[in-house]
């Protein structure tokens, strides 16, 4: 497959973990430093970094991140939700959680993009010892941040010790509905308030990330601890009512793959058809929010997970699924046609991806999770003359 990869230059930044598109721009959100958030310009072809958008992090040993929490408002204002580089305990990652999670040959990546000396404690701590949670990690800002002036402004606090894990924006009624960690609380924010809700633990994690739906309702997915059955919730913020529903998405959760469990990515099409993607096994539903039920598609990849779908100018929805390699698929949901275009990039031991968008023909690709904060660009009018896909039983 034919594919432009694109380099953030920073040493500190170790992955793309947000993807926003703003007419002709891309915004990245990072794992990294305090140069939290790259922007590409489609028409200039040009990827840069904007400086000091978190400039709180400082040399405290160990990365922030923007994940699966960047948005935007009408009046051209991006939303970052700051969160951090926790493991799913909600303690800092060490050098013993690298070397069980990510191989230090993978650093060479890294080394690779002109910083021969970077070493695992650049990006954490070497352990725990001296460590103050109540002194360095008090808890997380939702920024408001105007990325032609580089000014930020703090729209609200999260409650002590908890950071943004996902952050998702309506921003036609300006609102945002969140998950955190540690300790996976949802909560709410209204921005023309500058007001932040906490309505507290949700359950165990089972979700990557949450959905809108066009009439402004929230869903998520719960763990049901009784039986490991992955279960839907409802938040309405017109009467901030939170409603753990017994609707099941899976009938068992499954594994954990890359640290993740339950619900992967969720898209609403422009005709309004919702589809949610699954950890385990890769599976594509069809969501249903007049019952709230949902119906199986298909299954994708091997490996497990689902983790971007993107529409397209044609209606076409591209997938990013399976791991530790993904492979790009392209989704007719009008003709439940699935096609399978193969795997994205055959050069690295591990290549998956965080997010996407499409944009004027091309398809827009955010890695993560290998040292590697690269914008993978794929010319989908091309793909399609050049490369063969196998059809996909639906």
């Amino acid at each position: 497959m034919k594919v432009k990869e694109l380099h953030v230059q920073d040493r500190l930044a170790i992955a793309v973990t947000s993807m926003q598109r703003c007419g002709e721009k891309i915004y990245l959100g990072l794992t990294g430093g305090a140069n939290i958030l790259a922007e590409y310009d489609t028409s200039r072809e040009e990827l840069l970094v904007h400086h000091d958008v978190f400039p709180w992090i400082g040399q405290r040993g160990y990365c922030s991140k923007i994940h699966n929490a960047l948005g935007a408002l009408p009046d051209g204002s991006l939303v970052l939700g700051e969160g951090n580089h926790f493991t799913w305990d909600g303690i800092p990652v060490t050098v013993n959680y690298f070397n069980h999670e990510l191989p230090e040959s993978m650093l060479q990546r890294k080394r690779d993009q002109g910083y021969p000396e970077v070493c695992y404690t650049d990006f954490c701590l070497e352990n725990l010892q001296g460590w103050q949670r109540s002194r360095t990690d008090r808890g997380g800002r939702i920024l408001r941040y105007y990325p032609e002036e580089r000014r930020g402004e703090v729209a609200a606090w999260l409650p002590e010790y908890l950071y943004t894990q996902s952050l998702i924006v309506d921003s036609t009624r300006e609102r945002g509905f969140g998950h955190t960690i540690p300790d996976n609380h949802f909560f709410f924010v209204d921005f023309k308030e500058k007001s932040l809700r906490d309505f507290g633990r949700i359950s165990d994690y089972a979700h990557h990330n949450m959905l809108i739906t066009p009439q402004g309702l929230c869903y998520g997915a719960w763990l049901d601890r009784a039986d490991q059955t992955l279960k839907l919730f409802r938040f309405n913020p017109e009467d901030e009512s939170f409603a753990y529903l017994n609707s099941l998405i899976l009938p068992e959760i499954g594994p954990k793959i890359a640290g993740n469990q339950g619900v992967d990515e969720w898209i609403v099409t422009r005709s309004g058809r919702i589809f949610v993607g699954t950890v385990a096994e890769a599976r594509l539903l069809e969501f249903f929010p007049a019952t709230e039920t949902f119906q199986p598609v298909a299954v994708l990849g091997q490996g497990g997970r689902v983790t971007s779908m993107s529409e397209d100018e044609a209606g076409t929805v591209w997938i990013t699924a399976g791991y530790p390699h993904m492979r790009l698929f392209a989704f007719e949901p009008e003709d439940n046609l699935i096609q399978d275009y193969g795997q994205v990039n055959s050069t690295y031991q591990r290549c998956y991806f965080h997010c996407g968008c499409c944009c004027n023909g091309r398809l827009y690709l955010g890695e993560t999770d290998c040292f590697s904060p690269s914008l993978h660009i794929i010319d989908l009018e091309e793909l399609r003359h050049t490369q063969k896909p196998v059809l996909v039983r639906a």
